[in-house]
């Protein structure tokens, strides 16, 4: 290929994420999976229990996906993410058809599959993509427009997923659900592979291992916003899931898509804001919208009526604003033939911490409410960042 077609190539890529973000955001399911799975299992806990088994099948398989995105190739690495994720949820939709509860578990397997190939592979080809093209210092630029377009998708899917709840069941919705998210298996096929990873040297796989762990731990700032990042989104992502349960409980289940449309609504806008303000520097980003994102969840726990779902739908607004930041500052401390694998490591971790607190939140749901689960989970958060605040302050590490 000549240097102008591989150009042109990789130029498209630009494109190609952002219709493959949208695509991987029409799961209209999405705002109803946890209702969903309790129908089956007549549990919370046991339906949490599902999303643990995602965590851990990503914990088995996380660390060799990643090496085999490193060394093979982040094309063929997103087609069978996408292969494992349509399985997933032609299995979720045939359990509810069957009351199976035990598919519910085993597509959680390919779920987890999915994201440990996933995970590292979407931003470092995106990183690659834009290195390529000399255009490093605006990767924050191009992750911020490629969420928009996946909030686009999880707002429509919302839109989408409150008509058919209206009119039909939840179980047609999860056999719907199934044909947007099969359009990824397409857009992965179009993608072109980075020059670097296609010509990079090719180090046995432990050896590759080692590089990156050491890599991992050796960099203090790297070290520090990784441990930052496994317990923020461990803890975030599991009181996520209740909050579907928990508005349940205050409006009708119609009214939950509507919801989530309002949400990813708020997530387009945080996501366009980015470019606006890189200017504050990737750190000050990072900590201020995580900050706010928990005092939003705390006024609308505490007020608990029906404005309250309303309330904390605002979040993404900010969430998108720290995915941006942290996704940037992490990029920037990755070795160049370890992208993929350190932030494996980095999901390991987060898949071993997430599946036991997602199990321990579900049975404080079953005991108490999904609203004192969803506060603890809020509670912790604070206490996170106050450590987090702490050993900045005492240890002084660099910042944007």
């Amino acid at each position: 290929m000549t240097r102008k077609k591989q150009t042109n190539s990789i130029y498209r890529n630009i494109r190609l994420f952002k219709v493959d973000a949208f695509l991987s955001g029409l799961w209209p399911l999405n705002a109803l999976a946890i209702i969903y799975f309790e129908q089956i299992t007549h549990s919370y806990a046991l339906a949490m229990l599902v999303w643990s088994i995602t965590r851990l099948s990503q914990t088995l398989t996380e660390v060799p996906t990643g090496i085999f995105s490193d060394k093979i190739g982040r094309r063929k690495t997103l087609m069978l993410a996408a292969l494992s994720i349509i399985t997933c949820f032609f299995l979720w939709a045939l359990a509810g058809q069957l009351s199976h509860s035990w598919l519910l578990f085993v597509g959680a397997f390919f779920w987890g599959l999915s994201d440990s190939f996933l995970s590292g592979t979407q931003e470092a080809l995106m990183y690659e993509t834009i290195e390529e093209l000399n255009q490093k210092e605006n990767f924050s630029t191009l992750y911020a427009k490629t969420n928009f377009w996946m909030q686009c998708g999880l707002g429509s899917s919302a839109l989408l997923a409150a008509g058919i709840t209206y009119f039909f069941s939840l179980q047609t919705l999860a056999w719907v659900s199934i044909f947007p998210i099969s359009g990824q298996l397409i857009t992965a096929y179009l993608f072109t592979e980075p020059k670097r990873t296609a010509s990079q040297k090719q180090l046995p796989s432990l050896a590759h291992f080692i590089l990156a762990f050491r890599r991992l731990w050796r960099n203090k700032r790297l070290r520090f916003y990784a441990f930052f990042t496994i317990f923020d989104e461990a803890v975030g992502h599991t009181y996520r899931y209740l909050e579907s349960a928990y508005f349940k409980s205050l409006i009708k289940d119609w009214l939950i898509n509507l919801l989530r449309f309002i949400n990813q609504t708020s997530g387009m806008i945080g996501f366009a804001l980015v470019p606006h303000l890189k200017r504050f520097g990737s750190v000050k980003l990072f900590f201020t919208s995580v900050t706010i994102n928990e005092v939003i969840k705390t006024v609308g726990i505490l007020i608990n009526s029906i404005f309250s779902p309303f309330i904390m739908s605002c979040v993404n607004l900010f969430w998108g604003i720290a995915m941006t930041s942290k996704t940037d500052i992490l990029q920037h401390e990755f070795s160049a033939n370890q992208r993929a694998t350190i932030q494996s490591i980095i999901e390991v971790f987060k898949s071993i911490l997430g599946a036991i607190i997602l199990y321990l939140f579900g049975i404080l749901a079953d005991m108490f409410t999904p609203r004192i689960a969803i506060a603890a989970g809020i509670s912790t958060k604070f206490c996170l960042l106050l450590g987090a605040f702490l050993i900045l302050r005492r240890k002084k590490i660099e910042s944007n």
